[in-house]
């Protein structure tokens, strides 16, 4: 097989390491009678995310020629909750998932691998415990734990470090989150921290999710624990997204992170039809004023949540968790074929 000069091959022991990894994972959620999905990488339509770009491309009808366009799907969530509300089950799948404008680095690739997973009648905490128990299981297959000498190191170990965002701000930024309840309070702990300001662009204008982003990414990631798993737990309300509400200030909502690399993000998924469609209606504006490729959105999607179950999902970067289970620094070497 010819490897054009421009793209890069992983080499055969990581290719090894890859599939029997993702053959490790089938077989861990299948004994859990999880049922594995296979949903499509298009759709006409998608959840709008402000913080995420989309590929678009078109599907040319035959003989007329008319064009239809068609959006590659940053994660399967679209389908696989229309297929929760209709049968009300335990799910997971494996997918290609596709980011544009994108950071192309180390960590990240416009195309990416992403394992997602779905537990109903659970919870966000409960699907931490899975997790633990997924990187737990790793050591007993001996396909996969020979990478790292049949023992999980620490930095991969459970259990997690639990660690509210509201501690982790006071322990890394030095203040209480809860305590800031406007974006003028919290402009004026990003000023405090030396945190970068323009004439053009003042703290004072920016939305107080922006300003926890700011602060966050600049003082408090860099600074989390890398010796073990760090789940960082209930996120602010302030900060939009599907999940459903621990109580007025934060969200069923936890990141994990290992060696200070985001790995997974999971909700107890919000099930209320009335906050979802508020949420469809908010983030699709801000997407048709400033998103770089605008797309058409379902308005018709809350109503799956009628009937919605109990229930949390997890989405985890399996291609970053392959690159920390391989002992390695960047993706690039465990990415079948690098393109970018």
């Amino acid at each position: 097989m010819l490897i054009y000069s421009s793209m890069q091959a992983m080499d055969l022991e990581l290719l090894k390491l890859r599939s029997n990894t993702l053959n490790h994972i089938r077989s861990f959620f299948s004994e859990k009678t999880f049922l594995e999905l296979d949903t499509p990488s298009l759709s006409r339509t998608l959840i709008p995310e402000s913080c995420l770009e989309v590929f678009e491309t078109h599907f040319i009808e035959p003989f007329s020629e008319k064009q239809q366009k068609l959006y590659l799907l940053p994660s399967p969530e679209l389908y696989i909750k229309q297929i929760i509300a209709e049968h009300r089950l335990s799910v997971f799948q494996i997918s290609k998932c596709y980011r544009n404008v994108e950071s192309i680095g180390r960590l990240h690739s416009p195309e990416f691998t992403m394992l997602e997973y779905y537990s109903v009648n659970a919870d966000y905490m409960d699907s931490l415990f899975l997790t633990e128990t997924l990187f737990s299981s790793f050591e007993k297959n001996k396909k996969v734990s020979s990478f790292f000498g049949n023992s999980l190191p620490d930095f991969l170990k459970p259990p997690f470090i639990q660690l509210s965002m509201n501690e982790a701000f006071k322990s890394y930024a030095g203040f209480y989150l809860d305590d800031c309840k406007s974006s003028a309070a919290l402009a004026e702990e990003a000023r405090r921290l030396g945190l970068y300001e323009s004439k053009e662009n003042p703290l004072d204008s920016w939305q107080m999710d922006d300003l926890y982003e700011l602060i966050f990414v600049s003082e408090v990631e860099p600074k989390l624990p890398t010796e073990k798993p760090v789940a960082l737990m209930d996120y602010p309300s302030f900060v939009p997204c599907l999940a459903e509400d621990k109580d007025e200030a934060h969200k069923e909502r936890w990141e994990l992170y290992i060696r200070g690399i985001e790995l997974a993000n999971c909700y107890s998924e919000e099930r209320d039809s009335v906050k979802v469609k508020t949420y469809f209606e908010s983030e699709g504006k801000i997407k048709m004023q400033k998103a770089l490729v605008k797309h058409p959105i379902d308005e018709d999607y809350y109503k799956i949540f009628y009937n919605f179950p109990r229930c949390s999902g997890v989405a985890l970067g399996f291609d970053r968790l392959l690159m920390l289970l391989a002992g390695k620094s960047s993706i690039d070497s465990v990415l079948p074929v690098r393109l970018f």
